[in-house]
């Protein structure tokens, strides 16, 4: 079995650096960006706050929607940006917000003759725990944001889209493409977004309208989804999680064993890239691209290769007892030893 491990993980390696290496997409034929409307969510910090910035550079008139309107993000966006650049108040699990971003496309519409050529679902928030710690009320209101939020979205602005035979591009994750021990929060989200992608795609195709996923690996340290307010709150999640858990659960699994789980997340940054670039490149191809790939995996991680990433084309190849054996021995791993502590 270990010799046929090999063989595929030395395929999976040669397959990563192709993928890191290759030049993307530099000779394809690219849409003519001028008059282009975007709408963009998630925009105060990370992967939606650079892509906005990108656009706005290249000419797109786009509409950067930010959970706090007058937050530090929306404001530098604002400074930075041209006059082009909408900043407006985006909570994805609002639907009395969502409304009001789509009357304000319209009437910029209107005055302007910009349509919609696209809408880049980004926004979307973190979580870890095991299953038996992670109370229903926390699957439920990470869901309400990364999945429900971007069918919401989607659902909301896709007539638009289809009239501009334009784009939708997701931000799923590569925790989308690979199951993980204490991600299911997170991950069925991801998961879920990659199955309504695919839908939407073959649905789409009849009108002209492309839907691309963009799949990051291993940027947590870079984006702000595990640093600042966001990292509070996962602590928070934490407490609650060892607050709300069974006697039996807590005697089984331990105080010590929860705490670890969460005591990397303040050093996620040095195992991160320190540049979004990579993951805004992919959303600049997916959108401008006249054939765009389905997918990107885009790697990160400091090291040769980003393990997620490796993982889940590994997974791509390799049967699902291989996949739990090597993953058992990666990641379960990690805290093991305070089981019961």
């Amino acid at each position: 079995m270990w010799f046929a491990v090999a063989i595929v993980i030395v395929v999976a390696l040669v397959v990563a650096f192709y993928h890191m290496f290759k030049s993307r997409g530099s000779n394809q034929k690219r849409i003519s960006v001028k008059g282009q409307g975007v709408l963009i969510t998630g925009c105060d910090t990370g992967f939606g706050h650079d892509l906005a910035k990108r656009l706005d550079a290249l000419g797109f008139q786009v509409f950067a929607g930010c959970l706090e309107e007058n937050g530090p993000g929306a404001r530098e966006l604002e400074k930075s940006c041209s006059d082009r650049l909408q900043v407006l108040q985006l909570n994805v699990t609002k639907e009395e917000q969502v409304d009001a971003v789509k009357r304000n496309i319209e009437t910029v519409h209107q005055k302007t003759g910009c349509g919609l050529w696209a809408v880049i679902n980004n926004a979307g928030i973190d979580s870890i725990g095991d299953i038996e710690f992670s109370p229903m009320e926390l699957y439920r209101r990470v869901a309400d944001v990364n999945l429900f939020g971007v069918v919401h979205v989607t659902k909301t602005f896709l007539p638009m889209i289809r009239k501009s035979k334009g784009r939708v591009i997701n931000n799923t994750s590569v925790k989308g493409r690979i199951s993980l021990p204490r991600i299911s929060v997170y991950g069925i989200t991801k998961y879920g977004i990659e199955n309504f992608s695919d839908c939407l795609r073959l649905e789409m195709r009849k009108f002209g309208v492309k839907v691309v996923i963009v799949e990051p690996g291993e940027f947590g340290g870079v984006t702000g989804i595990l640093r600042g307010d966001n990292l509070k709150r996962l602590q928070s999640d934490m407490e609650n999680m060892w607050k709300q858990a069974s006697a039996e659960v807590r005697q089984v699994y331990g105080r010590k064993y929860l705490e670890s789980q969460f005591s990397g997340l303040d050093n996620a940054s040095k195992t991160s890239p320190s540049s979004t670039r990579p993951v805004v490149d992919a959303f600049v191809d997916a959108l401008t691209l006249e054939n765009p790939k389905t997918r990107y995996l885009v790697d990160g991680g400091v090291g040769l290769v980003d393990k997620y990433c490796f993982y889940a084309r590994l997974n791509s190849y390799l049967p699902t007892s291989w996949m739990d054996f090597l993953v058992d021995r990666w990641f379960n791993s990690m805290g093991i030893s305070e089981i019961g502590s």
